[in-house]
């Protein structure tokens, strides 16, 4: 069964104390991370403005400036790769899969972006011979899906490839070689395309649809376009000026969204709570911030807030028959439809990829090197150069770092990657 958790206030003396716990296997378990504490008399807005300080991922000149020149090369290519070519394959896999590739995409999450499209593509060296085994396209429609569409294409990415391996060579995974990951995107930022004021901010996966199954069933009338302009200009005025203290008038309740930093889970927590002085109670709205931690929107909510519950079966996807505790993952996965778009391309010994003027992107969390990369410029094939495209002839006003030059190749049949 799945876990039920539970977010607790307690009021100790002159402190309120918010923890997250959560029941499994008849046990209570205290997360160690969803914990703050704050005076009795403050509201509970306090609470989420300092651990917003903490936890919105702010980037630093140098990665803005890295950023900036993604942007003005609209770089879409990026490689990680184990220069080491010495790391256990599960460890290089897990590791990028876990961490690299999400901050890479919390990143192009910045400069409104609304929403990303991505690819995951493995270079697979297999007695001595290299697979290209790449996986459909996810569309990732909040930055707190991120971590959880990359997890779903990583479990069919490894299942894909094994099952090749399995029955095409006879081998294990552990008997395989990836040094390298690519992955493709493209985001669609405000001026891109032409959103409506509810697509501006979509409400992340795991609520999203939580909160249609919930619409089904609820008689509350919407809050008009008149009504809600009013509350956000309300709302901006004394968050910015008051600091989350909101009047007594106010008569709405106003929630946040956290998320656990142990178990990634989300949660809607009290923001400002208004006392009800009338026969229907207050309507809620959930806030809703960019990757920045910047007001977008306030959406509404049904009331009352019904607690989420543990679910006893897990949900199962029709076509493959494929078992997922959480709805939002078998959502992702349907997406990708259980993996049949997923490609596996075997590369032409006599062939190699040249990637020129790579530009080093540096992250923080991951161990691993990672290369903005223009379109291939030239492909040899038995010696022969054959000029394709280079995006880089380009001049813009942006000055390009001539970063290193990164070759795919299996000519050598010793490793599905060089460095020159």
């Amino acid at each position: 069964m799945e876990p039920i958790s539970s977010f607790v206030f307690s009021n100790e003396g002159d402190q309120q104390t918010f923890h997250h716990q959560w029941h499994a296997e008849g046990q209570l378990h205290e997360c160690s991370t969803c914990r703050s504490s704050i005076d009795a008399d403050e509201p509970p807005s306090q609470h989420w403005l300092r651990r917003g300080e903490q936890q919105q991922p702010q980037l630093t000149k140098q990665q803005q400036a890295v950023l900036d020149i993604i942007e003005a090369r609209q770089l879409e290519t990026f490689f990680f790769c184990d220069e080491s070519a010495q790391q256990k394959l599960d460890e290089f896999l897990a590791e990028t899969c876990s961490t690299a590739v999400p901050e890479l995409l919390r990143w192009m999450f910045h400069n409104g972006t609304q929403r990303l499209e991505f690819q995951v593509a493995c270079y697979v060296l297999v007695q001595n011979q290299v697979h290209i085994c790449q996986s459909g396209t996810v569309v990732v429609q909040h930055h707190y899906d991120i971590e959880e569409c990359v997890s779903v294409v990583y479990e069919l990415l490894t299942q894909r490839i094994q099952n090749y391996l399995c029955s095409s060579h006879d081998v294990s995974l552990d008997e395989c070689s990836i040094t390298r990951i690519r992955v493709q995107l493209k985001r669609k930022r405000e001026e891109s395309e032409t959103l409506s004021a509810d697509s501006l901010a979509t409400l992340p996966l795991a609520l999203q649809l939580n909160h249609s199954s919930s619409n089904s069933s609820s008689s509350t009338t919407t809050t008009s376009e008149s009504e809600l302009a009013s509350l956000r200009a309300a709302y901006v005025k004394h968050q910015r000026e008051c600091n989350g203290y909101f009047p007594p008038n106010m008569r709405v309740n106003l929630y946040g969204l956290q998320q656990c930093l142990t178990t990634k889970e989300l949660y809607v927590v009290p923001y400002h709570i208004s006392e009800t002085l009338q026969q229907q109670p207050n309507k809620s709205f959930l806030i809703l911030n960019d990757i920045m931690g910047r007001f977008q929107r306030l959406h509404e909510l049904p009331t009352p807030i019904q607690p989420s519950r543990g679910r006893s079966r897990p949900y199962k996807c029709r076509r493959c028959r494929a078992q997922f505790k959480k709805r939002s993952r078998l959502h992702i996965h349907q997406q990708l439809r259980c993996g049949q778009d997923f490609s596996l391309d075997s590369i032409h010994p006599d062939i190699v990829e040249v990637y020129e003027q790579c530009l080093p992107v540096s992250r923080s969390l991951s161990q691993y090197t990672c290369y903005g990369a223009t379109k291939p410029k030239t492909v040899i094939r038995k010696g022969q150069f054959v000029p394709i495209e280079c995006d880089w002839r380009c001049k813009s006003s942006v000055q390009v770092q001539h970063g290193p030059c990164v070759v795919i190749s299996n000519a050598q049949l010793s490793s599905p990657c060089k460095y020159l």
